[in-house]
């Protein structure tokens, strides 16, 4: 059953991207683009910085830290919109400004960069320009992270109980082919199973998680091959399935082969989204201080630059 839903669901993705107009480019493509636009600027500006064609203090130098300090601010702008999402003053939906923040959060740094001419200067612009670089650095941690808890960067947030009602069915189709007379599971192979959903979702921490879950996916492929190597042992004793052909054998195999990767996938999931959550929860409480820190730090640049 399940295997036959993700087989549709594919099927109706293929029809919609089809359906798209050839001459629009899809949403990864613009992503991919924008960012070889900001590596290739940042490596250019980088590698004239000792020509020093931009000045801080007059001219497109200073209109870029203007510029970029403006994008800066309007990064409130998307918090803002959470929080008041009712209201219709900020014109823009929440997900169309998720995406500007994205943006700004990368166009403003860049600016700024070109602004002080990818150098440090005197006290109070190296202290503004370390709380923006960290502040930019938190902003790609929480946009992994991100990602990690919803179906991509702008789509719908993964649901636990979603995954948790997924399991359910996967444990009731190993169950029926528990039942099944023609397949013969040893209990050796249930408890590996069982040792491995334990073992994944047992608490460990933020730090055991942090150690434990990058290398998910590679436990996961491990755990089933060897899953598929005690399902293959355990039928050279069946005779119900000795006396078939090898396409017959592949027929009544593959159906749990397939139970046992969903289930294995499904427990995977379900570890790393309670600890991408967790995580996730951890650095907005870092996040914004940072970036308040970096107003405060901006604010004093500028007076310092144009009072004295």
């Amino acid at each position: 059953m399940l295997a036959g839903y993700s087989a549709d669901r594919s099927s109706d993705i293929k029809v919609s991207q089809h359906s798209l107009p050839e001459s629009l480019p899809s949403r990864s493509s613009l992503v991919t683009i924008f960012s070889l636009m900001v590596v290739a600027a940042s490596y250019f500006g980088w590698n004239i910085r000792d020509e020093f064609l931009l000045s801080a203090e007059y001219g497109l130098g200073y209109a870029l830290g203007i510029t970029g300090g403006v994008m800066m601010l309007l990064l409130l702008i998307y918090p803002l919109r959470k929080r008041f999402y009712h209201t219709s003053v900020f014109i823009f939906s929440t997900k169309n400004w998720f995406k500007l923040h994205m943006t700004l959060g990368i166009l403003g740094p860049l600016l700024i960069l070109f602004h002080c001419n990818f150098s440090f200067g005197s006290i109070n612009s190296n202290v503004a320009l370390a709380s923006m670089l960290l502040m930019m650095t938190s902003g790609l941690i929480g946009r992994f992270i991100y990602s990690k808890i919803h179906h991509g960067l702008y789509g719908k947030k993964i649901r636990l109980k979603e995954l948790k009602n997924s399991l359910l069915l996967v444990k009731k189709q190993l169950d029926d082919d528990l039942s099944d007379k023609t397949m013969v599971i040893s209990k050796a192979l249930i408890e590996r199973l069982h040792a491995f959903d334990q073992s994944v979702t047992g608490q460990k921490g933020v730090l055991g998680n942090f150690l434990s879950v990058p290398n998910l996916g590679l436990t996961t492929r491990i755990t089933y091959r060897l899953l598929v190597w005690h399902l293959s042992k355990d039928q050279q004793h069946n005779k119900h399935y000795l006396q078939k052909s090898r396409v017959e054998r592949q027929r009544y195999l593959n159906p749990v082969r397939n139970h046992m990767a969903n289930y294995l996938s499904t427990i995977r999931k379900i570890a790393e989204l309670n600890f991408y959550e967790r995580l996730f929860s951890l650095w907005h409480m870092l996040h914004l201080p940072i970036f308040f820190m970096l107003i405060i730090t901006g604010f004093v640049h500028v007076y310092a630059v144009h009072a004295y």
